[in-house]
């Protein structure tokens, strides 16, 4: 990729380039910074078109952009220049969002945490990363009321809201191969690990979203009403970015929930805002179809429920009509990694119901390929495309091999076009759509002095997906409640990677014959609470 800038082309055709000296499909026409995408969302800037709405606030697309450049002046004045690191660690917010735009439009790298960390991996994270600065909320439970490098959230929101408008700066040039995101995501090994996302992976990610879905920028009316989009998910996460980055260049409207997921606000909203899309996660929609209020709501704008995150069931599928009946034909499935920048996969409803098991057809830029099947052709998915991630942060190796395929850590199948998966060879629990660690959790529980032996494995649950269980082996000796080791967790772990299943035994973990822990025995063979 070359370092170009120059106004965002758009275009479907796919042609044959190189990305980290690979070779890869690409889209030839395209934008070749992810701070180019602010400017081309001009074009929706006449009418005083509503672009955000967070609780009683709402932001045209031309008062958006004035926010932006209060911010990226003010981080300006303080010395952020390209490629420098700042740390995004905050709730879903409009200050969030103008705060990472203002880093692209600099050129800078945004390093997007998670909100929902304890105070200890929050540190460890920064102290990894090395920031220029962190712009943060709630600082004290965070622990960084007294870091000179800190900006609290709450004052930029007093740059969003007021003074001048000063004009944009001019986009600095960056190669498409340079860094544009950190994102954290869950390492198998232990800590979370920050996957480095190039400018151009970024971008041909939305671009595959948006040939997707049929919304590419230069092929829309200026004068068509754009779509209401409800964003339940974090910011932070991957489908927060595609989500708030797609509802930008297509003219659309981006509607924040309020402070932490809330069923019967997502009623409220879909109702209020008349919500067209709602972009979501299984269990969320699950505890939205519970919700006893759900019929009393006017919820007929609703036409789509994309969701990624864990599996559909065919039984949530079916039961989403019932309280949305305008989704009935809308219910898709999006299949991605962290690791491999993006959607890999999209399939439609008809597809899901049609090939149970099957996540859809492989999207214009992405190759797939499975390593090493079985008699059933199940193996490791391994794909190639220009939004593979640079690497880890920290980590010498780059994210794919020498002929650029990046290994998933998913199992599955090809047939025909069709991907299906079959699990997970990495060792991690998807609870209610996060990422958990299983090593990371094993490692703080050992800290306990009580615990001699610990495995912590995914177990089934109906609302979550999965939920995080422990089972401990204690030393001889010594004695430890399921509550205690759970407060000792609390203090080490977000609340969300704290097991609520426990199986405490003095009996040694069962192994394989390579001498590692038997999980799959564990899970089977559940004898825990």
């Amino acid at each position: 990729m070359n370092a170009v800038v120059e106004t965002p082309l758009w275009g479907r055709e796919v042609e044959a380039g190189r990305v980290q000296g690979h070779p890869c499909r690409l889209y030839a026409n395209r934008p070749r910074s992810v701070g180019a995408l602010l400017r081309d969302a001009r074009r929706w800037q006449e009418g005083a078109r509503t672009f955000i709405v967070e609780g009683e606030r709402r932001l045209s697309f031309g008062a958006f952009e004035a926010a932006v450049a209060r911010v990226t002046e003010q981080l300006q004045s303080r010395g952020v220049r390209p490629g420098e690191r700042i740390v995004l660690l905050a709730y879903n917010s409009i200050e969030w969002l103008a705060a990472f735009w203002a880093v692209q439009s600099l050129g800078a790298v945004a390093v997007l945490c998670n909100a929902w960390w304890s105070a200890q991996e929050t540190s460890e994270a920064i102290a990894d990363v090395e920031p220029a600065w962190v712009l943060a909320d709630w600082l004290a439970k965070r622990g960084l009321q007294d870091d000179p490098n800190v900006i609290d959230m709450a004052t930029v929101r007093e740059w969003v809201n007021g003074g001048e408008r000063p004009p944009l700066p001019p986009l600095p040039e960056v190669a498409e191969d340079a860094l544009a995101i950190i994102m954290f995501t869950s390492g198998t090994t232990g800590r979370a690990k920050g996957a480095l996302m190039s400018q151009g992976g970024v971008v041909a990610n939305l671009q595959n979203l948006l040939v997707l879905t049929g919304r590419l920028p230069s092929e829309m009316s200026l004068d068509q009403p754009g779509t209401v989009s409800l964003l339940t998910v974090p910011l932070f996460h991957l489908a927060g970015v595609q989500v708030s980055i797609s509802t930008l260049l297509t003219g659309g409207k981006l509607v924040l929930q309020e402070g932490r997921f809330d069923a019967g606000a997502v009623l409220r909203l879909i109702q209020q805002e008349r919500v067209r899309v709602w972009g979501s996660i299984p269990t969320m929609v699950s505890r939205v179809l519970e919700h006893p209020d759900a019929v009393r709501y006017d919820v007929s704008s609703l036409r789509s429920i994309p969701m990624g995150g864990s599996a559909i069931s065919p039984e949530l599928r079916a039961r989403i009509p019932q309280v949305f009946p305008g989704v009935k034909k809308s219910v898709g499935s999006l299949y991605g990694c962290t690791e491999a920048g993006g959607i890999l996969a999209a399939g439609s409803a008809d597809t899901l119901r049609e090939r149970p098991g099957c996540v859809g057809k492989a999207l214009p830029v992405v190759e797939l390929r499975i390593a090493n099947p079985d008699e059933r052709g199940v193996g490791e998915i391994q794909a190639r495309t220009p939004t593979v991630t640079l690497g880890v942060w920290g980590e010498a190796e780059g994210a794919t091999d020498e002929d650029g395929w990046v290994r998933t850590g998913d199992l599955g199948r090809v047939e025909g076009d069709y991907l299906y998966l079959s699990g997970r060879s990495k060792d991690i629990v998807i609870r209610a759509g996060e990422n958990i660690a299983c090593a990371h959790v094993e490692h703080c529980l050992l800290r306990h002095p009580a615990v001699q032996e610990v495995a912590v494995v995914p177990l089934p649950h109906a609302d979550l997906g999965e939920e995080v269980a422990a089972v401990v082996v204690l030393r001889e000796g010594q004695s430890a409640s399921a509550e205690e080791l759970a407060a000792h967790a609390q203090s080490l772990l977000g609340k969300f990677e704290v097991p609520s299943r426990w199986w405490l035994r003095r009996e040694a973990l069962p192994t394989n014959a390579t001498g590692k822990i038997a999980k799959a025995e564990l899970k089977a063979d559940w004898r825990g609470g």
